[in-house]
């Protein structure tokens, strides 16, 4: 059956919908094996990705770091050890691993069992007591963890989490609630895990009934205070949100420092200047091949910004925001991709400030299926129905679907869209039988 490309526009548009009126639409299907282009509706307009932008960063990833590649938190302690007591300080070298006290990925941790196993290796060790302090030691990337052009009412809330060479727990936090009656102040009953230096500004009301979470969180990387407004629904007896740990680093500290007190280890916070270390224990990640896979599978924010800062790393000795963004450009261009109109902003799609073509997401695609590691990058994209497996993006104003249907890579952005149906409509598109035939 032959459909003109025309017809295949119109299908993906929907004849009639007005709400296309006013959007920008960036569309472009190539068929791998012939060549043949598909689909071309403004493949060559810059949008926004949203989290297609995951494609860019989890791809790159892979060739660059390779799948088997893990990242390591060391347990350290200076000065000497002499009759149970430490003449030093013991410290926690973070290594960017995204999943630390996380057990999300098989064979990983929890916070609660991550510290105390690290606890464990520390009485192991016939440490009694400590004269300095329990140190957290995220130096090995910048400070700054999330993106500048990050907004700010993102910042506060668990998707807003950056990323520190000394993440814990995915960066959040589970903040619970008891709604009131409709109108009334919601209370806060408590975080998970508690937070002791973190005072929370609650202005939650309760709204109606089966109104979901209404509340954002608004506050700053290491700052002590967070703003918490909107609502919770009523008719529950607890409601749950979450929100991005504003020092996981110092937090991962607190809660070891905590876990030794408990286990009857004395703590004496001396100041003791630093001297050379010992490294006792290490804690590795799972794969990078396993992290690219939840990256896309669930659209984690977090361990895309640590598999581009971890490529900034490798290729520049600099664990940045700033590093990986050049490495993984140089990277797609050393492919021969065109990258005119492109701009990387961060790893995960978060940023407004991204922007990509739909022609430069089916190049990249198809440089990916040259790839001896192609099966691990599809395998890591989410089934979109029995034929489709794709990235989605969707934030505000923004809507797309990238990935692959067959021997055909497609890409379909979509901003300055008022309709929030949008991805559906796409994907029923990407359902039809004649999509990308021509």
């Amino acid at each position: 059956m032959f459909l003109t490309l025309l017809l295949s526009t119109t299908l993906l548009l929907g004849e009639g919908d007005s709400s296309w009126d006013h959007a920008s639409v960036s569309s472009y299907a190539a068929d791998m094996k012939s060549g043949a282009i598909l689909l071309d509706e403004n493949s060559g307009k810059s949008l926004m990705p949203a989290s297609c932008m995951k494609v860019v960063t989890t791809a790159a990833a892979l060739q660059i770091l390779g799948p088997e590649t893990r990242f390591q938190t060391d347990l350290e302690y200076d000065g000497t050890l002499e009759n149970g007591t430490l003449h030093g300080n013991l410290y926690i070298r973070g290594g960017g691993d995204p999943c630390l006290g996380s057990d999300r990925i098989n064979g990983s941790l929890d916070w609660d069992a991550q510290i105390e196993t690290w606890a464990d290796a520390i009485q192991k060790l016939g440490i009694q007591k400590i004269e300095g302090d329990v140190i957290e030691d995220a130096t090995r990337w910048e400070k700054a963890l999330a993106v500048p052009s990050w907004s700010w009412e993102d910042l506060g809330n668990y998707y807003g989490a950056g990323a520190s060479a000394l993440s814990f727990h995915e960066n959040y936090y589970t903040l619970f609630f008891k709604p009131g009656k409709e109108g009334e102040n919601a209370t806060i009953l408590r975080s998970d895990p508690p937070i002791s230096s973190l005072t929370f500004q609650n202005e939650v009301k309760t709204g109606p009934a089966d109104s979901g979470d209404g509340a954002c969180i608004y506050g700053s990387e290491f700052s002590p205070v967070q703003y918490i407004r909107g609502t919770v629904p009523a008719g529950v007896e607890k409601f749950a949100i979450r929100g991005a740990i504003p020092d996981p680093a110092a937090l991962c500290a607190e809660m070891l420092t905590k876990a030794l007190q408990a286990k009857g280890m004395t703590i004496q916070h001396q100041k003791i200047s630093p001297s050379k270390r010992t490294v006792f224990h290490t804690t590795f990640s799972p794969t990078v091949q396993e992290i690219v896979y939840w990256t896309n599978q669930k659209s984690i924010n977090l361990y895309a910004e640590h598999l581009l800062k971890k490529i900034g790393e490798t290729v520049f000795k600099e664990g940045s925001t700033e590093a990986g963004i050049r490495a993984v450009t140089d990277f797609w261009r050393s492919k021969k991709i065109d990258l005119a109109g492109f701009n990387m902003a961060d790893g995960s799609g978060l940023s407004r400030k991204n922007l990509v073509t739909a022609r430069q997401m089916v190049s990249i695609l198809s440089e990916m299926k040259k790839s001896d590691l192609f099966p691990l990058f599809f395998e890591s994209l989410p089934q979109v129905n029995n034929h489709v497996k794709a990235k989605d993006g969707a934030m505000s104003l923004v809507r797309g679907y990238v990935g692959y249907r067959g021997d055909v890579a497609f890409a379909i952005l979509v901003n300055q869209c008022l309709d929030p149906q949008k991805n559906q409509k796409i994907k029923r598109f990407l359902s039809d039988a004649n999509a990308f035939k021509r």
